[in-house]
């Protein structure tokens, strides 16, 4: 599945897949259990990210990054700007490997205009700027609208 065909309103679940060299531009077609839905509401709030995962580390703490939120001005506890990649928080895994994150991006914060998004779940270091490794992530690309 090289991405998603056309564009969504509205709400688009994606699943999680598993990745080869800790890299979110390898993404294999194993699925790496749960998924990311981007959801682009009416009103202030331009995209709201709610994403599961199952079956990570138990009790660690992972990062949730988003790629391409090209032209985002919204807070974010780091970036690669060259990829348009943002770590937009953290999440922890309860003792089973299961955990979740939900994000809500404003619209002042983030341009009307068709995205072609990607999540990617890393393990969280010890501060902000950590990258870290990939460890589960959407296939390339989501295709969303955002008004």
């Amino acid at each position: 599945m090289a991405g998603s065909e056309g564009s969504f309103a509205g709400s688009t679940k994606a699943p999680f897949y598993t990745v080869t060299n800790g890299t979110s531009d390898q993404v294999t077609n194993t699925l790496g259990g749960g998924s990311v839905t981007f959801n682009a509401p009416s009103g202030n709030v331009a995209l709201i990210i709610n994403g599961d995962v199952k079956g990570l580390q138990p009790n660690f703490k992972y990062a949730a990054w988003v790629r391409d939120l090209t032209g985002y001005t919204g807070p974010s506890l780091t970036s690669a700007p060259s990829l348009g990649y943002f770590k937009l928080g953290t999440f922890s895994t309860n003792s089973q490997g299961n955990g979740s994150f939900h994000f809500n991006i404003l619209r002042s914060d983030l341009p009307a205009g068709t995205y072609s998004l990607q999540a990617a779940v890393n393990d969280a270091g010890p501060d902000d700027p950590y990258i870290g490794q990939t460890v589960v992530a959407t296939q390339k690309y989501t295709v969303v609208d955002v008004g």
